[in-house]
């Protein structure tokens, strides 16, 4: 199974304002795949394929020690990764405070997910806190899409509380990824 371990983002503010700016992304007539943002969440660490041995493995690693906690995390700026002349990925980032809160929390979960056998030496990616709303597909429109990051680089889009880690399955589909809870520590 293909998973990874992520903190959702369900707060209906939030995700009211992430479709009005995709309505306005829409508009410059570029060719993308927007995310649905009921599915929005940060990754914390990417699993991959694992087996069912693994995730009883990862849950028993992380039980009792991810639980119990509440973040508040403020959301701010536009941005793409990799970069504004190259764009893929159309992201909402988070501001310095909350970078640093989440940056504490996925350190302490990654230590914990090293200590499982077979996980241990899996290459880590950087933790680059962000949401994504949408993926670029071609280079159609792309002084628009630049013209309308550089309009949202530093809008607030308010606050919002994580209350648990969630171990999550990944299925893609030719309509997107549909995502589940494999487990979830509250």
């Amino acid at each position: 199974m293909r998973a990874f371990l992520s903190y959702d983002i369900s707060d209906p503010d939030f995700i009211g304002k992430v479709e009005e700016l995709q309505s306005e992304l829409k508009s410059t007539g570029a060719d993308l795949k927007l995310v649905s943002p009921r599915i929005m969440h940060f990754t914390v660490r990417f699993l991959g394929e694992i087996d069912e041995q693994e995730k009883d493995e990862i849950v028993t690693a992380l039980r009792g020690r991810v639980e119990n906690f509440e973040l508040k995390l403020s959301f701010k700026g536009v941005g793409a990764f990799p970069d504004e002349r190259r764009i893929s990925v159309i992201w909402i980032g988070i501001d310095p405070a909350s970078v640093s809160i989440l940056e504490k929390k996925a350190n302490e979960v990654n230590a914990l997910v090293r200590s499982v056998p077979g996980l241990a030496k899996e290459k880590e990616e950087r933790f680059s806190p962000h949401v994504t709303i949408a993926r670029v597909r071609s280079g159609k429109n792309k002084e628009k899409l630049a013209e309308f990051l550089h309009r949202h680089r530093d809008d607030e889009f308010g606050s919002t509380q994580i209350r648990s880690l969630r171990l999550k399955l990944s299925e893609l589909t030719p309509s997107g990824p549909v995502y589940s809870d494999l487990h979830i520590f509250e």
